[in-house]
């Protein structure tokens, strides 16, 4: 049990809650004070007491045994400003467990990710470098200038980590490097946030790892970043032409539902490249608002957003019995029995 202390730490912090909260989930059966015993290595839990976290925790007694192999540098978040601090720890956690059983399925199979881009790769000063550098991104991982189809698979082929984690709306992911090499993005796959502002996000959080930003706004940077990888230049003049003195909404719908890029974020890519001036585009934004389209746009991109690698080392390792259900079920996060259960789906 020497990992023990800073495990059950972690639990806690994953779970979002103080000693406090623990204690009263408990109801009271065990101290605030042996709780904190316990997270400063004093003293360890009976039998009982270990009985009693794990099910007000919800994880399972070797979550308690297993060492920690996730150290992640400093967090490049993005309204994480708006979290809570608990909130702001849980994430972390959490995130951090997915990584912890994701490398030991990864170490049980003998598969490593291998990664394919080189991190701040790209050295950008002007609005035009950034440009370059999503066109160069583009053309090395075979993209063109077509629409860009489940993102987030095509970054884990990439040897890229994406974690999707339920959290809060106000959360919409951080990007940073875990264990000094692996690059890894967090996302929010809460039901609540639109597909495409889940993609932007992603884009963007892209631009933290691989843009090294000088003079410019990083924020910014990565937001035109974005844009730009989301719709080329070269596409975007194609579908709007050089110039225009006003664009339909339904118009920036149908962009919307083939590029998976929200209306706004497109009416920003075409002010950013002089399409329109920044009078229609407050013009435009200003109707958003009168309508209500500010908070809940209209219409939805519905391609698919997902990693199936996860799943697909999971299931080589059931059938060659490398792992047993059981021990997939709990690098899953899973009851044994829900496991089961979706592996004989089919859809």
């Amino acid at each position: 049990m020497q990992n023990f202390p800073a495990r059950l730490k972690s639990a806690r912090l994953m779970n979002g809650m103080s000693i406090q909260d623990l204690v009263n989930r408990l109801d009271n059966s065990i101290s605030k004070q042996a709780i904190s015993r316990y997270e400063n290595g004093i003293m360890l839990p009976s039998g009982e007491n270990l009985s009693l976290l794990c099910k007000a925790l919800g994880v399972k007694p070797d979550y308690f045994e297993r060492e920690s192999s996730v150290e992640l540098a400093t967090l490049s978040y993005r309204k994480l400003q708006r979290l809570p601090a608990k909130e702001q720890e849980r994430v972390k956690e959490v995130a951090t467990d997915f990584l912890e059983r994701y490398l030991e399925l990864e170490n049980l199979l003998s598969e490593k990710s291998h990664l394919k881009v080189a991190l701040k790769q790209y050295k950008v000063s002007t609005w035009e470098d950034i440009e370059a550098a999503a066109e160069e991104l583009r053309k090395k991982m075979g993209f063109g200038d077509d629409p860009l189809l489940n993102l987030v698979e095509r970054l884990e082929e990439e040897g890229i980590k994406v974690a999707e984690i339920d959290a809060d709306p106000d959360f919409s992911g951080f990007a940073t490097v875990m264990n000094g090499s692996i690059p890894v993005i967090v996302l929010n796959k809460n039901q609540e946030i639109p597909l495409d502002r889940k993609r932007f996000t992603l884009a963007h959080e892209l631009g933290h790892l691989l843009l090294d930003v000088e003079g410019l706004d990083e924020e910014k940077a990565c937001n035109r970043f974005a844009g730009a990888l989301l719709i080329p230049q070269k596409r975007m003049r194609e579908e709007m032409m050089a110039r225009r003195h006003n664009i339909h909404v339904k118009e920036l719908l149908l962009l919307k539902q083939q590029y998976g890029m929200s209306m706004q974020a497109i009416l920003y890519r075409a002010k950013d490249l002089g399409i329109i001036t920044d009078y229609v585009f407050t013009q435009q934004m200003r109707f958003f608002s009168q309508m209500g389209m500010r908070k809940q746009e209209p219409g939805s991109f519905t391609g698919e957003e997902r990693s199936h690698r996860f799943m697909q080392l999971l299931l080589r390792g059931i059938a060659e019995e490398v792992i047993s259900t059981s021990k997939a079920a709990a690098l899953s996060n899973m009851k044994l029995a829900d496991f089961m259960e979706e592996l004989v789906k089919f859809n």
